[in-house]
């Protein structure tokens, strides 16, 4: 009952932080218009390019490493290459991109505290303080959320940097949380051999990266296409399309609070079969209940999204449906995903990644250039259902059960809510 419990809590966080973070994108929307909404899309898009960078050591690698090393010779360096990544690769965009100096200034800014608060959080989940880690996220939405408001109502501002500034002040009060919570952990202990832990750290972090790098650009690169293909009228494609990604992503709440505490408790497993007979269990649950949120999204009135939004966003209930097999499958695959990481076969989800990359190139620049947005929302499914039966198929040949089973057979699915016998909680560090 523990882990269901975990489970539903941190289900319950992030869906009150899905909501905040609807609400945000409704005013980003609102008052900046589609064209505002795009540039925020971009900045955002292009402050997780250098965090994927800075997850190499940072990242899901940290969470794998945090019950087998002392949190101090693990943190010091992440947070390191944490601010060496957050101030470098944001010169690039600056002189490659399409940026004036105060928007390089922000992204540079924004870049460091994400990159450092999101080393703090996978130290968080590697020690398995689920709790903390909640708090932290709905802070940080929560905070978003109340600078921009007043922002926006209080001192008139609703350009982008409005939206910038409300940023980088919650993450820098969620970097100072994390550094709260993980307090009992930074005591005085030997140093290890620091090479070789990097080493190790760069070994685990590459193939989780990969993934990560690759899925996102089958998430986003669909930008990237409507800025090059429609230089005129680009911003505001990408602000309606990627208003459209978000509310249907929303549905990941589920899937991404399931995953987060599946993967914890895994990497702190001995018994592998204990750990196929959970995330089995656990995709299901996760499947159903992506459908059924995305079901409800398909049944809402294309007026209530104008009346939410914004005129300029009539045509979201179109993306909406047509993402929304894609969405579902997600459900599923995730949790596959989060299994092999938490066993350490990191390389597996980057291959799935990989898959999804081919199907969004070969789709994007053949459908995008025709159909604009709705072409970015078909390619965008394509490469989720692409990556989810290439984990699909992995996880049948791991595990051993049938197609059938692991699609349509909902017997005994709670029965992780039994202890396993083959977990240890990470004693070093607890």
């Amino acid at each position: 009952m523990h882990l269901f419990r975990t489970i539903l809590k941190t289900v319950i966080a992030k869906g009150a932080g899905s909501v905040i973070s609807f609400l945000i994108v409704i005013l980003t929307a609102r008052f900046m218009g589609a064209a505002g909404r795009g540039s925020v899309s971009l900045m955002v898009l292009n402050m997780t390019v250098i965090l994927l960078i800075n997850d190499l050591i940072g990242g899901g690698a940290l969470v794998f490493l945090v019950p087998r090393y002392s949190l101090n010779n693990l943190l010091l360096p992440s947070w390191l290459w944490g601010v060496w990544c957050g101030t470098i690769f944001p010169i690039f965009f600056y002189l490659f991109g399409d940026y004036s100096r105060q928007e390089y200034i922000y992204l540079t800014a924004l870049s460091i505290f994400l990159n450092l608060s999101s080393i703090n959080a996978a130290a968080l989940n590697g020690k398995e303080r689920i709790r903390p880690g909640n708090i932290i996220s709905l802070v940080q939405v929560v905070s978003l959320l109340i600078l921009l408001a007043g922002f926006i109502f209080v001192l008139g501002k609703k350009s982008p940097d409005a939206y910038y500034l409300a940023l980088l002040i919650s993450y820098i009060i969620m970097f100072f949380m994390g550094l709260y919570f993980l307090r009992d952990g930074l005591t005085p202990c030997p140093i290890a051999n620091v090479r070789r832990l990097i080493r190790q750290m760069l070994r685990s972090g590459f193939y989780v990266q990969l993934g990560n790098a690759v899925q996102l650009l089958n998430y986003r690169i669909s930008f990237y296409m409507l800025a090059y293909f429609f230089p005129v009228h680009g911003k505001s494609l990408i602000g309606i399309y990627s208003t459209g990604a978000s509310v249907c992503e929303s549905v990941w709440v589920i899937s991404n609070g399931i995953s987060m505490v599946q993967y914890a408790r895994i990497a702190n497993m001995t018994n592998r079969k204990d750990a196929q007979q959970l995330s089995a269990s656990l995709s299901k649950i996760s499947f159903l209940a992506s459908m059924a949120a995305m079901l409800v999204l398909i049944l809402l009135p294309s007026r209530l999204f104008g009346a939410i939004f914004g005129p300029e966003f009539i045509q979201l209930p179109h993306i909406i449906l047509l993402l929304s097999a894609g969405i579902s499958a997600f459900g599923l695959s995730c949790i596959y995903s989060h299994y092999f990481s938490g066993i350490g076969k990191m390389h597996v989800s980057s291959y799935s990644s990989v898959a999804g990359f081919i199907v969004t190139l070969a789709a994007g620049f053949i459908l995008i250039p025709r159909y604009g947005m709705y072409g970015a929302a078909i390619t965008g499914c394509c490469s989720y259902l692409a990556s989810a039966l290439y984990l699909l198929i992995r996880f049948h040949k791991e595990c051993g059960l049938s197609y059938s089973n692991l699609l349509f057979s909902y017997k005994n699915i709670f029965s992780f809510l039994k202890e396993p016998t083959g977990y240890v909680r990470n004693q070093r560090n607890s």
